[in-house]
């Protein structure tokens, strides 16, 4: 018999320890303030970073203006020698190279500095001032941005700068042009040069759209656009214009510059008829009001599909037709305009209307000549060789042409193509088919 404990010495409920459940407890709330504690400590390390980042920043902008702010007033170099216009990383740290980002503490900053001379009482982007030629004064921004920055800002900095009386030379003058996109926005970033026949300069757009070549000797200058994938309203890759400097003037110009845009255009035709077999004698039109004189221009090239390049991206687009010649224009009964944007490629089609010639045999080549009296010069191409019954489904151009067939004296059949009448109640107009008959 086991003898029970007096009440005095039985153990009470707070001896007992923890049970298994209250020990979970315990270390999951552990965990959770663990966690917590973490997120703190890891997003003050994060805000330190960025802040010992932006400091060093800020002394790099601070820096820069002020190696600029020595050149300007430097008596062995002064004004003229500061690099107008936008340049990157222009002033290494020691031991670095000029045009690489500036690494402090393992961080690369990328410094970038816009300087821009502008005119007596400027208030915009001097490429857009009014006539007075004198400059006044040079602005300059830095900008200072490395990798992280996530949402926040760039550094950025700016001061204007003002030469002593009797810098500027009177016998030297000032070239400065504004470039736009199809919109009549500026464009940054544009690489432009300049040449006489002693001088090359290279300077690109600031945020404006406006490069200045300031101290140039007087004489006749060529101003020349670049850049991959762009192109001006004429197609041309590389803008070219010729300028003349004046002793104690500023020239200004616009220039339109914008990235090209391709056309894709697909050759089709009525059901059950072929295209000509001389195909590549067909040029596509590309039609646009604002092309002069006539509001087109064509294309030449071979394929039922081809590839339209470096074409001026018009925010109205194009309208496209087979045909060299204005009276191929179908007007408002032809496809809706192709859409031209910039850096896009787009697709439209290019309708040849179905046209079927009857010939008096199978295996007889017949020839279309377009009709000079149109106003457009004669051309001719092989539509294709008749088949049983003497019949060729083949198509052409809309306009006015002559057929003939081979094997035969007989004068030429003329045949009209014509657009058909725009359908009164808003569906798209079928072309009906033309037909011949050769003798």
């Amino acid at each position: 018999m086991v003898a029970s404990l007096p009440p005095s010495r039985r153990p009470s409920r707070a001896d007992e320890g923890f049970t298994l459940m209250e020990v979970m407890v315990a270390f999951a709330l552990l965990a959770v303030m663990a966690s917590a504690l973490l997120v703190v400590v890891g997003a003050t390390q994060k805000l330190t970073r960025e802040d010992s980042a932006r400091v060093a920043a800020n002394n790099l902008a601070s820096r820069e203006l002020e190696i600029t702010r020595d050149t300007f007033a430097g008596v062995t170099r002064g004004p003229d020698r500061v690099a107008t216009n936008r340049v990157v990383n222009p002033s290494p740290l020691p031991g670095g190279t000029a045009g690489n980002p500036l690494v402090v503490d393992g961080v690369p900053y990328t410094v970038t500095r816009e300087a821009q001379w502008a005119s007596v009482n400027s208030q915009v982007s001097t490429c857009d001032d009014g006539s007075n030629a004198e400059l006044a004064y040079l602005k300059v921004e830095v900008e200072v941005s490395w990798p992280g920055l996530g949402s926040r800002p760039p550094v950025t900095m700016d001061t204007v700068m003002t030469p002593l009386k009797g810098t500027y030379v009177a016998t030297q003058g000032h070239l400065g042009l504004k470039v736009i996109d199809r919109l009549g926005a500026p464009r940054e970033k544009v690489q432009v040069t300049v040449t006489s026949s002693s001088t090359t300069r290279t300077a690109q757009t600031t945020d404006d759209g406006c490069v200045l070549f300031a101290f140039l000797d007087p004489g006749s200058y060529t101003v020349t656009l670049s850049g991959a994938g762009e192109v001006d309203p004429a197609g041309s890759a590389t803008a070219t214009r010729t300028v003349t400097v004046q002793s104690g003037q500023l020239w200004r110009g616009t220039q339109e510059y914008d990235r090209a845009a391709t056309l894709v255009a697909a050759f089709e035709t009525g059901q059950g008829h072929s295209l000509p077999t001389d195909l590549s004698k067909v040029p596509v039109s590309l039609g646009n009001s604002a092309l002069l004189p006539n509001g087109y221009k064509s294309v030449t090239g071979t394929g039922t599909t081809r590839t339209l390049t470096n074409q001026w991206p018009y925010a109205s687009g194009y309208q496209l037709w087979g045909g060299a010649c204005i009276d191929a224009d179908p007007g408002d009964t032809g496809d809706l305009p192709v859409a031209s944007d910039p850096g896009v490629t787009a697709t439209g089609r290019v309708f040849l209307p179905p046209l079927q010639v009857t010939t008096p045999a199978a295996g007889q080549v017949v020839t279309a000549t377009h009709d000079a009296a149109s106003g457009c010069a004669a051309y001719s191409m092989v539509l294709g060789t008749t088949g049983g019954g003497g019949v060729l489904k083949t198509s052409l151009p809309y306009g006015t042409w002559k057929l003939t067939r081979s094997g035969s004296t007989a004068a030429p059949t003329t045949v009209s193509v014509l657009p058909p009448s725009a359908p009164t109640d808003g569906t798209a107009p079928t072309p009906a088919v033309a037909t011949a008959v050769l003798p």
